[in-house]
């Protein structure tokens, strides 16, 4: 076998592959989006038709009776509050484990991400059983607050990365310039980590959009987020496929379109903080 024959066939085969793998991972969008473009009846249909007549009434019904516009509202306030706080508590935080060495400096930072990896439903019942006493309960600030402790985990370990490579002689020489250290972290390091700091923010916002588990105990019927919004389309009377499909692709579509308009930016602060110089 001849050299360019053997460069066809491993170019036909990683092609292949790469088909296979994309066709696996965009099949349930592709099958959720023809679904929720199908009336009731042709969405209970067994088999399934391959033609049939679009329809946009899934859509409108899930707007104009389901009021589907007040859970997106809700999922953006609990996103952006869940963000800000964590951005703004986890930063100095992550500055501190980059830039401090001592003892407990490596146990104290896996505790504090051991809130990001624990499963939701752990903390779930104590955080319901703590709002419920308190009267936070329905409230957008007990979700806020639950989707920190995960999004400010996350902050941490994310940004520990990005300051650990940023010199510390560049940061000593601001210092002998005459800056602080706080004004060193906000005129020096943040700026020279903004890639890192925008992968970040999109990181927790998706983070917070996706979460199903601490909406689901914490909210009610006014503070109730979109991916709650999409469950309750499975009811003990029947599962309507279409309209729960069709809110499927709104809460789906906005992350898929952050994620691809902002992919330059992940790319760029997922590689900066990667590689030890």
């Amino acid at each position: 076998m001849d050299y360019r024959r053997r460069k066809a066939i491993q170019k036909f085969l990683q092609v292949s592959v790469i088909a296979i793998v994309l066709l696996v991972f965009l099949f349930p969008i592709i099958w959720t989006f023809i679904t929720s473009i199908k009336d009731n009846v042709t969405a209970w249909s067994m088999p399934p038709k391959i033609f049939f007549s679009p329809s946009i009434s899934n859509y409108v019904e899930i707007f104009k009776e389901r009021g589907l516009h007040h859970n997106i509202k809700n999922s953006i306030i609990v996103a952006l509050g869940a963000t800000a706080i964590s951005l703004v508590l986890g930063t100095p935080l992550a500055y501190m484990f980059a830039r401090t060495r001592y003892r407990f400096n490596n146990f104290l930072f896996i505790f504090v991400f051991a809130s990001y990896i624990l499963p939701p439903i752990v903390l779930s019942i104590p955080l319901y059983v703590a709002a419920a006493r308190v009267g936070l309960l329905n409230t957008y600030l007990v979700v806020i607050l639950a989707h920190s402790s995960f999004c400010m985990a996350f902050t941490v370990w994310m940004l520990r990365g990005f300051f650990e490579e940023i010199p510390v002689e560049i940061e000593e020489c601001a210092m002998v310039d005459g800056c602080s250290n706080l004004m060193t972290l906000f005129k020096v390091t943040l700026p020279i980590a903004t890639p890192g700091l925008v992968a970040t923010v999109i990181f927790c916002i998706i983070l917070s959009w996706n979460d199903f588990m601490y909406a689901l105990v914490l909210t009610g019927m006014d503070t109730r987020t979109l991916p709650v919004a999409v469950g309750q389309f499975l009811t003990p009377h029947g599962m309507f496929w279409g309209q729960m499909c069709a809110a499927g692709v709104i809460a789906t579509a906005p992350v898929l379109v952050f994620s691809l308009f902002f992919q330059r930016y992940l790319i760029r602060g997922m590689t900066a903080g990667a590689v030890k110089g």
